[in-house]
């Protein structure tokens, strides 16, 4: 496969990836054909890239797509069809005829003259990612729900692997799976994104002293800025990018506003009261934003990322700021909790978030 995962721009389609993966519930259960179908996600998402963000690559790039997408049907598709015939799956004729037309369509984009131009290109990831929807998602479930109830799953990973694994799924696919199935976080910062993240951060001057609250409000500035980057993605990575940020949005801010309010009690903190009531508050005003999104809201995550904004400048900018001196005062009693905190994973700080903090705030 092209994708070697080693730049900005193949990190952040495995991040996607990732988001898709779970949001679409593409996991079947068997693992040589989620090794393959997460490598056709890694494709679409790379040939939407490669469209949005460098269009000068798409005539390069195209031809390898395609290459690559042949390579995909013929490895994939033989892989799927013997699962088929050795556990008499009963839609197996219906199921193949699907693979014969996806092979066909894929020769009319072939054949077509002008196949490097930036229409095709576009024509060729409607086609797959349309595959990839309804195919994928809807067909392919099916055989994976048969050899559920049957309980043969474990003997269809078992036959995947004596038979197939060295035939159909490369070494990068089985990488990529799990890169995919296991990536639980948001990670990635591209250059765009940390240029956006310490614009923010030194044009409200955020920085309150506090190195554990900080890093979490940073981290904080960087879902912003992602749900905001994933507003111009095409609608079917905008929404997976969009209720994978949200909802770790949810959770980090409990675990942010839990960090600020136990430290506060510590260092005891006058007014900690009023602090924990607009926390509680502005929990459940992103909650409210969360149930609007996940009911089909359009405006939602719009609304949310407006929100937070305005958060940033009056909370964060102004309100936490009073904090700073009673964590002046008690420096000592502050560091320890914060070791303990990080220590047991209260905190919820990773490597990531303290490479973004040394990066921006510290200059490293």
């Amino acid at each position: 496969m092209a994708v070697s995962y080693s730049s900005n721009m193949d990190s952040v389609i495995v991040e996607r990836a990732a988001a898709l993966w779970k949001h679409l519930n593409l996991g079947l259960g068997i693992r040589g054909i989620d090794a393959q179908h997460a490598w056709l996600v890694a494709l679409v998402l790379e040939l939407e890239w490669v469209l949005h963000h460098n269009p000068d690559a798409v005539p390069a790039r195209f031809h390898d797509v395609v290459k690559q997408a042949g390579e995909y049907a013929e490895a994939h598709f033989k892989a799927e069809e013997q699962l088929f015939h050795e556990y008499h799956f009963a839609e197996e004729a219906a199921h193949i005829r699907a693979h014969q037309m996806f092979r066909k369509a894929l020769q009319r984009i072939l054949s077509e003259e002008g196949v490097s131009t930036r229409k095709e290109a576009e024509k060729l990831y409607r086609f797959l990612r349309q595959w990839l929807i309804h195919h994928i998602v809807g067909e392919d479930r099916k055989y994976a729900d048969f050899l559920k109830r049957r309980k043969l799953l474990d003997q269809a990973n078992q036959f995947m692997e004596q038979n197939n694994r060295d035939a159909v799924v490369s070494d990068n696919q089985w990488k990529l799976l799990d890169m995919v199935s296991t990536n639980t976080g948001i990670t990635v910062t591209t250059s765009e994104v940390l240029k956006e993240i310490t614009s923010l951060w030194n044009r409200l001057n955020l920085k309150i002293g506090v190195p554990i609250i900080d890093i979490q409000h940073l981290w904080l500035i960087k879902m912003i800025v992602d749900m905001d980057e994933a507003m111009s993605e095409s609608a079917l990575t905008r929404r997976a990018v969009l209720a994978r940020t949200i909802d770790e949005a949810v959770r980090y801010i409990d675990v942010h506003f839990r960090t600020e309010e136990e430290l506060m009690e510590v260092l005891g903190y006058e007014q900690s009261a009023s602090h924990k009531a607009r926390h509680k508050k502005f929990e459940q005003f992103v909650q409210d934003r969360k149930k609007d999104f996940e009911g089909g809201n359009p405006r939602a995550a719009a609304t949310l990322v407006n929100d937070l904004r305005q958060w940033l400048t009056n909370h964060i900018a102004l309100e936490d700021k009073q904090f700073v001196a009673y964590y002046q005062k008690n420096q000592q009693k502050a560091l320890e909790f914060s070791k303990a905190a990080i220590a047991s994973g209260r905190a919820g700080i990773r490597q990531s978030q303290v490479d973004l903090y040394k990066t921006v705030v510290q200059g490293a």
